[in-house]
C-alpha cells in the first residue's frame, strides 16, 4: 500500500504584523508555543515587580513546509508535492499569532494558526493512480496557563496545562481514468495539552528559548505535539527580535478519514511587551 507525503511551503504572516500538526492542527500550536517563549522570559531584566501584570503581543512569520497524508474509507491515499516557489498558487490565507500574560509567577499564552491551501498533486486507489487536488483549511488554537517553576533573573522553567482546539477541513477531488470522485471531510476536536518552557540567557542581551506541547491523548481528541526553539535579541525594554525553528503535528480520525500533518520549518519573531 502506497503512501504519498505532500511538501509545501508556507510564509505565515502574523495577525500582528500582517495586519495577516488532534491536532494537524493543532495552534501550540502554540507562541510561547509559542515564540513568546523567549521574549516575556527577560521580564525580571526590565524591574517589573511581582504585583504588576506584564502582556506580550507576538507577531511572528513562519517559512514551513507541510507534509499532508490523507486515508479515506473508500481505500484512497492522497499526496501533494508543492514548491516554495508556488506558494502563491498553494496559499490562499494564513493569520498567526500569539499573546502572553503574566503576573508573578503566573503565565497565560494563547496561540492562534489558521491555515488555508489549495495543492494539486496524486494520489492511489489500489493499483491505480488518480490525480488530486486537495483544499485543506486547519485552525488550531492552543490555551495555557501555568506557574514559573524556576524564576532566577533571565533564567526561567515554565510549567503549563491547559486545551487545544484544532479544526480540519479537507476537500479533494479526485480524477482518473472513466472516473471523477469528490471526497469530503471535517473533524474538530478538543483535547488536554501540557507544556514546558524553559528561557536561559547567552549574554549581552541575546537568550535562548525552548517550547514544547503534546495534547489529545487520545481522552477526547487524537494526538498532536509541537517543539520549538529560538534565540532572541532584546532591543529594549519593550520589543525583541528572534529567529528559530518550529515543528508541529496533528493525527486526526473521523468516519474513517485518517488525516495526518505536520508543519515544519524556520520562523522570524517580534515581540513587544508592555
Amino acid at each position: 500500500m502506497r503512501r504519498h507525503i505532500t511538501r509545501t511551503s508556507i510564509l505565515g504572516l502574523s495577525m500582528a504584523a500582517a495586519f495577516p500538526a488532534q491536532a494537524a492542527a493543532e495552534a501550540r500550536t502554540d507562541v510561547a508555543s509559542l515564540e513568546v517563549a523567549s521574549a516575556s522570559d527577560e521580564t525580571a531584566a526590565t524591574g517589573a515587580g511581582d504585583d504588576d501584570w506584564e502582556v506580550t503581543v507576538v507577531p511572528y512569520g513562519w517559512l514551513s513546509g507541510m507534509k499532508l497524508d490523507i486515508d479515506t474509507p473508500q481505500g484512497e491515499q492522497i499526496g501533494v508535492d508543492e514548491s516554495f516557489g508556488d506558494i502563491l498558487d498553494v496559499l490562499k490565507f494564513t493569520v498567526m499569532g500569539a499573546m502572553e500574560e503574566r503576573k508573578g509567577r503566573f503565565v497565560a499564552i494563547q496561540d492562534l494558526i489558521y491555515l488555508s491551501t489549495e495543492s494539486k498533486g496524486e494520489g492511489s486507489l489500489g493499483p491505480g493512480l488518480v490525480e488530486s487536488e486537495v483544499d485543506q483549511k486547519l485552525l488550531s488554537v492552543t490555551l495555557l496557563a501555568g506557574y514559573r517553576a524556576v524564576d532566577e533573573g533571565p533564567l526561567s522553567l515554565d510549567v503549563l496545562a491547559g486545551a487545544r482546539i484544532t479544526t480540519m477541513k479537507i476537500n479533494i477531488d479526485l480524477t482518473g481514468p472513466l472516473m471523477e470522485i469528490e471526497r469530503d471531510t471535517k473533524a474538530t476536536k478538543v483535547g488536554p495539552v501540557v507544556a514546558s518552557r524553559f528561557h536561559a540567557p547567552l549574554g549581552e542581551n541575546w537568550g535562548l528559548g525552548v517550547y514544547g506541547d503534546l495534547g489529545g491523548f487520545g481522552v477526547t481528541a487524537d494526538l498532536s505535539w509541537q517543539l520549538m526553539a529560538n534565540i532572541h535579541y532584546r532591543i529594549s525594554d519593550h520589543w525583541s527580535l528572534g529567529a528559530g525553528w518550529r515543528h508541529f503535528e496533528a493525527d486526526q480520525e473521523k468516519d474513517g478519514f485518517d488525516v495526518k500533518l505536520a508543519i515544519d520549518g524556520p520562523f522570524l519573531v517580534a515581540s513587544y511587551r508592555f
